[in-house]
């Protein structure tokens, strides 16, 4: 039989053999799952509502929601970002740049 694994170090490592994420960090994943997670539902709910043959929109409010749609995508990019930063904080420059580059590009649309 196994030693039980009783060091935060060795649960991480047990866990997510593949990320650096660091036990200090660790609470922060599922709330920044949570970002991901509301955005993504969001969209799915959102979407129905635009398919939906029950509910007829307006233009505007058809509008609103498309985007709303936009947005919860960015939400879902910038979340998975959040993640990334929790994950691999070394790497947090590249995940930063990446981030600008989207910034500037929905700057430029």
């Amino acid at each position: 039989m196994s030693k039980p694994i009783n060091e935060p170090r060795l649960v991480q490592q047990a866990l997510i053999a593949d990320e650096d994420l660091s036990f200090e960090l660790a609470a922060l994943v599922p709330p920044a799952n949570g970002i991901t997670n509301a955005a993504s539902t969001f969209i799915d709910r959102a979407t129905k509502l635009l398919l939906s043959d029950k509910i007829i929109l307006t233009d505007e409010q058809h509008t609103a929601v498309t985007s709303a749609i936009a947005v919860a995508q960015l939400t879902v990019k910038e979340g998975a970002a959040i993640s990334k930063l929790l994950r691999n904080p070394d790497a947090s420059a590249d995940v930063i740049a990446g981030l600008r580059l989207t910034s500037e590009d929905r700057q430029d649309a």
